[in-house]
């Protein structure tokens, strides 16, 4: 990656979904942020446009602590350079890895990050679609951030989605069904996945050793569809209340985002001040021409 504008890159960080990511410093403020790097034929291209354009002009409007902050946008002729805040604590997925599991005290504290994240974007209308542990960064100072905002939609009221997206063993059993479902919903499931996924180390899905490869994907969506579900051992009433509530396979039955938070399990978090859930002008502005560039890039090109 080459210096553009301000941004000086530092460190290649890891391989994204359509490009490299890389931690760059910002030369005027002294600020180092993430980059990550999109060829600009592919961003342009028929089958990345859309998701792309949605991601950014949604992210835009995001703004709240435990969601990672989009902090500029930048378009040449070669790459599209989208710019977030830097998380340089690693991915829960490598923290659970690494430690074997959290402790529920642990657990609590980024949960309840994670869950103030999804109330906001839930309550601005947004499903985010693709809630797992990689998809949540933890920074230096040891707090959890939401990330990612490729599938995201915009959830009008009671209307059903109808895209089979996700990962399978996040996946709610109507998306695995092939329902119609709502969005806000299957995103309870996938948090519920990833909060049995922090305390036990693996997910609720057991597949026998020996079973074959090709049946082992059709296995995990049977225990999905049917909430086959085993609860860790040794942990804590509240704790299996929740993880129940949330995955449970009616949609209708789970708790809202909101309901969550006041979950008995959460007696110890000391709830931060209320957050003003207005957008950051700047930002808006900024993609909303960052964006009507891109796409007349895109039509001179077609």
């Amino acid at each position: 990656m080459k210096t553009i504008g301000p941004y000086e890159p530092r460190r290649f960080l890891g391989a994204g979904s359509f490009g490299g990511v890389w931690e760059c410093q910002n030369k005027t403020t002294g600020e180092s942020v993430a980059c990550k790097l999109i060829d600009l034929n592919t961003a342009l291209s028929d089958k990345v446009y859309p998701h792309f354009r949605n991601e950014i002009l949604i992210h835009s409007k995001i703004n709240h602590p435990s969601v990672t902050q989009l902090k500029d946008v930048i378009l040449d002729n070669d790459n599209v350079y989208i710019f977030l805040e830097l998380c340089d604590g690693g991915d829960m997925n490598d923290i659970v890895q690494e430690f074997g599991g959290l402790s529920e005290d642990e657990a609590e504290h980024y949960f309840h990050q994670i869950m103030e994240a999804l109330s906001y974007i839930h309550k601005l209308g947004v499903a985010h679609r693709d809630v797992k542990l990689e998809n949540i960064l933890v920074t230096a100072d040891d707090d959890a951030k939401l990330t990612d905002f490729g599938l995201c939609k915009q959830q009008h009221g009671n209307d059903p989605m109808l895209t089979t997206c996700g990962t399978l063993v996040y996946a709610a059993p109507e998306i695995i069904q092939e329902k119609p479902y709502n969005g806000m919903k299957a995103d309870i499931w996938s948090a519920g996945v990833v909060l049995y996924a922090m305390v036990a180390a693996h997910f609720p899905w057991i597949v026998p050793d020996d079973m074959p490869p090709e049946n082992i994907m059709k296995e995990t969506a049977r225990q999905i569809v049917e909430g086959d579900i085993a609860l860790p051992d040794g942990i804590s009433y509240e704790l299996q209340n929740l993880m129940a509530n949330l995955l449970n396979v009616d949609p209708n039955e789970r708790p809202t985002a909101a309901e969550v938070l006041e979950h008995p399990w959460f007696q110890n978090v000391v709830e931060d001040e209320a957050v003003d859930p207005k957008p950051n002008t700047a930002i808006v502005n900024l993609v909303e021409s960052f964006l009507s560039d891109l796409d007349r890039r895109r039509k001179l090109s077609s």
